[in-house]
């Protein structure tokens, strides 16, 4: 159960970023990730579907799938609706981070602010990170060039528990982003895809709010 919300976490951290098609003329990896700041900056809101895959580390190289819908809204607010493999909820509504599992009829509820000090990308999104500032910035490697987007290979400045570098994909036109590339210190990688993404509609604040059904067991940490 805790690894479901440690890759939780991690694909929130996923969300600090965004880039690839390689270095080709004119590549600047540092043009990109200012670009790319600058339009997460100006946004409010962000809804997209999402399609995960996490291949776990060591001689089994057993792999998780995942999906669902995710919305960020500033200043502080996040939902993750996964729909499959089955049903689970991730909401914060700035104050509380709150984690359902429909199988385990459990709610793991945590302070906001213990969950930040784990999500780099909650801090992007909200207007508290900034990619040039906290990660070192590369162009990926050639083999990772998609049609029509930009790759950057993203490293934390600062060590982080969980992630050892990242790398992320973006429309080469519009710089919104189309699928990230988690690495962690064990050399298990989860990737994402975005579609369908939306930009600056509004969510009422009751939007990141979850009230569980009855006979759930709610977990304070």
């Amino acid at each position: 159960m805790m690894s479901l919300l440690n890759n939780l976490k991690i694909s929130f951290f996923l969300f600090f970023l965004f880039v690839c098609s390689q270095p080709a003329h004119g590549f600047d990896a540092e043009n990109i990730a200012r670009q790319v700041q600058e339009k997460y900056d100006a946004i409010t809101s962000i809804e997209a579907q999402f399609q995960q895959r996490t291949t776990l580390s060591g001689l089994s190289g057993r792999t998780q799938t995942g999906s669902g819908v995710m919305v960020i809204q500033k200043p502080g607010q996040l939902r993750w609706d996964y729909e499959t493999p089955r049903r689970q909820i991730l909401v914060c509504d700035g104050e509380d981070v709150s984690f359902y599992l429909a199988r385990e009829k459990q709610l793991i509820v945590s302070k906001a602010s213990t969950y930040l000090d784990e999500d780099l990308t909650y801090a992007f999104f909200t207007g508290q990170g900034n990619l040039r500032t906290d990660f070192l910035i590369e162009a990926a490697p050639e083999e990772l060039a998609e049609p029509g987007s930009y790759c950057l290979r993203l490293t934390p400045k600062k060590p982080h528990g969980q992630v050892h570098h990242l790398f992320l994909w973006v429309a080469a036109e519009s710089f919104a982003m189309k699928r990230i590339r988690l690495v962690d210190h064990l050399e298990s990688i989860t990737d994402i895809r975005f579609t369908n993404m939306v930009f600056n509609k509004t969510f009422a604040d009751s939007f990141f709010l979850f009230v569980p059904p009855p006979g759930t067991e709610i977990i304070l940490q």
